[in-house]
C-alpha cells in the first residue's frame, strides 16, 4: 500500500500512522507549514506538504500513491459562522478530490463523522440510516452532513466514508471528545446535557480504516462505533473510577444550548477555550443509539470500553492532563 494521510498529526491520524507503521506500511504523511508533528516523533516518517487550499501541494503530494487517507476535513473552531465554515470545508474537500483524480489515486478513504448518522424507528441507526437533508441542528452536523454527502457522490475516485463515533484514547492533545472526562478527573464539576453519546477507540478506528484500504470488496460508508451509553450514566462512571465526586444532574438542552453559544463567542473575543462546546452540546443532545456490527467485518471485535478508558487514562497521566490517578473498581 503506497498510503499518503491527510491529517496524519491530529489525533486519529496519529493513531493510524501507528497503526500503519506497526503493519509495516510506511505512510507519507501531509502535514501544513505550522503543523506540530509531536505526535509523530521518532516514527521516522516521511512528510509532504499538504495545505487543503493548495492544490498544487496536494497534486505534488499524492503523486505515486495509490490510496489516500483524509482526516483532515474542515473542523470549524467555533459554531457561529456556519456559512464560513461550511464553503471552506466543501472548497478543501473538492481540492483533495481534484487532485486525487488527477494524480490516479486510486482510493480515498474519507473519514466523516456519526452526526450524519440519522435516528431509526424503534431500533438502533446503521449504515443506511441518513439524514435527507442536512439536519439544521448546528453548524457541525450541517457540514458534516455536506461533506459527507459530497464525498460519496464522488465518481472519478473510489470514495469510501467512515463514521466513527466520539474517539477517547491516546493523542487527543486538544482534549477535544475528552473534554469532560478529563474536567471531571480534575475534580471539576463540568455542566452537560444529557443524551445519547457512542465510544469508540481510535485503535480500533485505525484498524477499520486499513481494512478499508485493503479489502477488494469495502463497503462504501461503515460506522465504527463500541458502544452507545447514556452521557450522564458514563460520566458518574468515571467519577467512580477516579473517586472524585459525580457529577451534578444535566442540564436543559436549551440551557447547554445557551451556554456553548455564549461560551463560544466569549472565547472568540477574550480568547482561550469555551466552558461548553456547542458541537459537543449537538452531538450528545442529538445522538442516536448505532448499531456499528457491520463493521466487524472489518476488524473482528471492539475494544471493550473499561479497556479504552484505561488506554487514555495511562496516556493522559504521562501527558499530565489527569492528576490522580486511576483507581479500578473491583469487578
Amino acid at each position: 500500500m503506497n498510503a499518503l494521510v491527510l491529517g496524519s498529526a491530529g489525533f486519529l491520524g496519529a493513531n493510524l500512522v501507528r497503526a500503519l507503521v506497526a503493519k509495516g506500511i510506511t505512510p507519507t504523511c501531509g502535514r501544513r507549514p505550522r503543523t506540530n508533528v509531536l505526535t509523530l516523533r521518532g516514527l521516522k516518517v516521511p512528510f509532504a506538504m499538504t495545505d487543503l487550499d493548495s492544490p498544487e501541494e496536494l497534486r505534488a503530494a499524492m503523486t505515486g500513491h495509490d490510496v489516500v487517507f483524509h482526516l483532515a476535513g474542515h473542523y470549524p473552531k467555533f459554531s457561529f459562522d456556519r456559512q464560513g465554515a461550511i464553503r471552506l470545508g466543501l472548497r478543501q474537500l473538492e481540492n483533495v478530490l481534484d487532485a486525487a483524480a488527477a494524480t490516479g489515486v486510486k482510493r480515498v478513504i474519507y473519514v466523516s463523522s456519526t452526526a450524519t448518522v440519522a435516528p431509526a424507528a424503534g431500533r438502533a441507526s446503521n449504515e443506511g440510516d441518513v439524514f435527507d437533508a442536512p439536519p439544521g441542528f448546528g453548524t457541525y452536523h450541517d457540514l458534516k452532513w455536506l461533506l459527507e454527502a459530497r464525498a460519496l457522490n464522488e465518481s472519478r475516485t473510489e470514495v469510501l466514508v467512515a463514521c466513527p463515533a466520539a474517539c477517547i484514547g491516546a493523542w487527543d492533545l486538544r482534549v477535544g471528545t475528552s473534554a469532560l472526562l478529563v474536567a471531571l478527573a480534575r475534580g471539576m464539576d463540568p455542566k452537560h446535557p444529557d443524551g445519547i453519546v457512542s465510544i469508540v477507540d481510535p485503535e480500533d478506528v485505525a484498524r477499520g480504516l486499513i481494512a478499508l484500504a485493503e479489502v477488494e470488496r469495502p463497503p462504501k460508508r461503515v460506522l465504527l462505533s463500541g458502544g452507545s451509553h447514556a452521557l450522564h450514566a458514563l460520566l458518574d462512571a468515571v467519577a467512580l473510577r477516579y473517586k472524585v465526586a459525580p457529577p451534578s444532574a444535566p442540564i436543559s438542552a436549551a440551557d447547554a444550548i445557551a451556554l456553548a453559544d455564549a461560551s463560544e463567542h466569549r472565547a472568540a473575543t477574550e480568547g482561550g477555550r469555551p466552558e461548553l462546546s456547542r458541537e459537543i452540546v449537538d452531538l450528545v443532545i442529538h445522538g442516536v443509539n448505532l448499531d456499528a456490527s457491520a463493521s466487524l467485518a472489518l476488524i473482528d471485535a471492539y475494544t471493550p470500553l473499561s479497556v479504552t478508558l484505561d488506554r487514555f487514562d495511562a496516556w493522559a497521566q504521562r501527558m499530565r492532563l489527569v492528576p490522580r490517578p486511576l483507581v479500578l473498581e473491583p469487578t
